[in-house]
């Protein structure tokens, strides 16, 4: 016989052990996972079909501590053939939850800029626009600083940027280290730099990458506190995304 408790939990989709508490399926908390980066609500306004809220936030916190999403990323990077990289970054405005966390704003990749507190995703997509490796810094932090981390060692690459990269010392640096760069010169640049024209062309997948994933309202704002939680957030996002067939390369 199946109890009154056991068989509301059966209804929910979860499995019940005998005479402890019931254990909620895996893909009833990645439906909630999906749930929330879609709508951007507090943990505790989760729809009940999903069980209690604090056991999906428990999962969330969990695939953020060990890393799951960004191993999941990498493992598809891996398979990546084509040596062109784009490399870009974009805002993401904090929300007024994510403001005031222990330890300051700065220790949770959370800048001051003009409009506002705010975040900075650093991407570096292949050569179709899918998310290899990412970082979140703060919002006034400069691109360039961050480029040689996000290359994956495994091959020299072409890495294609925009203006924004325009700096001897980053060409020098990246190119030292056997990369060739891509990127445009300014149009205050005394000496003028050349580059390839062709690749160039690709640049904008990495902004159609953008687009994509700040169709989810967890990263066209960010309500997350821990830098850590938002990463794991993005990664999951960005696994989606790699499963997700593009029209167009």
């Amino acid at each position: 016989m199946v109890g009154a408790a056991q068989a509301a939990a059966l209804k929910k989709g979860r499995v019940v052990k005998n005479g402890g508490r019931p254990v909620t399926e895996m893909s009833l908390v990645l439906d909630a996972l999906f749930y929330r980066l879609r709508n951007c609500g507090p943990w505790r306004d989760l729809p009940s079909q999903y069980g209690p809220w604090q056991t999906i936030y428990g999962w969330h916190r969990t695939f953020a501590r060990t890393g799951l999403w960004l191993t999941l990323l990498k493992s598809f990077a891996r398979k990546v053939g084509n040596p062109v990289v784009l490399v870009d970054g974009t805002h993401v405005v904090a929300h007024q939850s994510a403001a005031n966390p222990v330890g300051g704003a700065a220790a949770q990749a959370m800048g001051k800029t003009r409009g506002g507190r705010n975040s900075k995703v650093m991407a570096l997509t292949d050569r179709k626009g899918r998310l290899m490796n990412f970082m979140v810094v703060e919002g006034q932090c400069y691109e360039g600083k961050h480029v040689r981390a996000l290359l994956p060692k495994w091959q020299k690459w072409k890495v294609v940027g925009d203006k924004g990269f325009d700096s001897d010392k980053l060409r020098k640096e990246l190119e030292r280290l056997g990369h060739v760069t891509c990127f445009p010169g300014k149009k205050n640049r005394i000496r003028k730099v050349s580059y390839s024209k062709k690749l160039y062309r690709v640049r904008y997948r990495v902004e159609n990458f953008f687009c994509r994933i700040k169709r989810w309202a967890c990263l066209a704002m960010r309500r997350d506190k821990l830098s850590l939680h938002f990463s794991s957030l993005l990664a999951f996002a960005a696994v989606i995304d790699w499963m997700q067939p593009l029209k167009r390369f």
